[in-house]
């Protein structure tokens, strides 16, 4: 049981990073700190996203139902994302609803199931 919560925590972390970052006004010098495109940002937290979500479920069901598990983690980062952007839209100096932006957001959500697939069906083989 406790080992279950743990494994939540990376995820709500990161959600609330997010949060807290998408409530920042678009002039804050910390979100202008990082001088690659937004698009890469936005990839690059769901990604985190998706990839702290993967850890939600332990990896023997992964390997059972890769295909179930991954469609529960991209929806979760969509239906994230789309919340995320409409937050942006209350948000001084920042656009929201930005199609570009959900469209990042949804590409790392939806690279981190394969990987995380890949890494672990990696690791199963090696353990015999």
């Amino acid at each position: 049981m406790r080992k279950n919560i743990l494994r939540k925590i990376p995820a709500i972390v990161v959600m609330i990073g997010i949060t807290v970052l998408s409530a920042m006004p678009g002039n804050d010098p910390f979100l202008n700190a990082f001088h690659f495109s937004d698009k890469i940002k936005h990839f690059i937290a769901y990604f985190a996203l998706g990839m702290s979500l993967c850890f939600w479920t332990p990896s023997k069901k992964w390997l059972a139902k890769p295909i179930i598990h991954g469609i529960i983690v991209v929806f979760i980062c969509i239906v994230f994302g789309i919340f995320d952007e409409y937050h942006q839209s209350f948000v001084p100096g920042r656009k929201g609803n930005d199609l570009g932006d959900l469209a990042a957001n949804t590409i790392g959500g939806l690279v981190t199931p394969f990987l995380y697939f890949l890494i672990i069906r990696w690791r199963a083989s090696k353990k015999g």
